[in-house]
């Protein structure tokens, strides 16, 4: 069996190496693909039924959604969506349960990776990742999905190292009464 101590984890360029413990605070990165034919089904039927089983993790912001118009090959039933949620450290046992039981409220078909030595300089990580062929009538049609908890990496300015999601914007599920006229 693997040693977890080692899990390769993407960390921020020029982060310090420390053998002190990780004492910070964690976030939840979510990468979610929803089998949907257009932006409005998206707002108005898979987000809300998304944030029914696990919450906003986006802290009310709205969600991004990545602009993928560039890749002529990708399928275009699927819309990817982006959350990033801060969660107050350090860890605990706790945050793990509540991390799994978000998890496990979506799907209980996930891979799991994750090194859980709270000891550990570069906190506790977890990577779970979920995928279907096909996602089935009900929403959310989640098609797939890679979630992650690990320390958060924020400097002082509020600028989260080595994280990209290309081209996006903001996009909230729909809220009754709006209309494209009302906003």
């Amino acid at each position: 069996m693997a040693d977890v101590s080692r899990l390769p984890q993407v960390l921020p360029p020029g982060l310090p190496t420390s053998a002190k413990p990780f004492t910070g605070d964690y976030e939840i990165c979510w990468s979610i693909y929803v089998q949907c034919t257009n932006l409005r089904k998206l707002r108005e039927v898979h987000i809300p039924a998304l944030e029914a089983l696990i919450g906003q993790p986006h802290g009310g912001k709205g969600w991004l959604y990545e602009n993928e118009n560039y890749n002529e090959s990708r399928d275009r039933s699927l819309k990817r969506i982006i959350a990033v949620q801060s969660v107050k450290g350090p860890y605990t046992d706790q945050l793990l349960l509540a991390f799994m039981k978000t998890l496990y409220s979506l799907s209980s078909f996930w891979t799991i990776q994750a090194r859980l030595n709270p000891s550990h300089p570069q906190g506790v990580y977890v990577s779970a990742r979920f995928q279907r062929e096909n996602p089935g009538s009900e929403a959310p049609a989640v098609v797939d999905a890679l979630v992650e908890l690990e320390a958060n990496f924020t400097d002082a300015q509020g600028h989260t190292f080595g994280r990209s999601f290309g081209k996006t914007r903001r996009i909230s599920a729909a809220v009754p009464g709006d209309s494209p006229a009302a906003g």
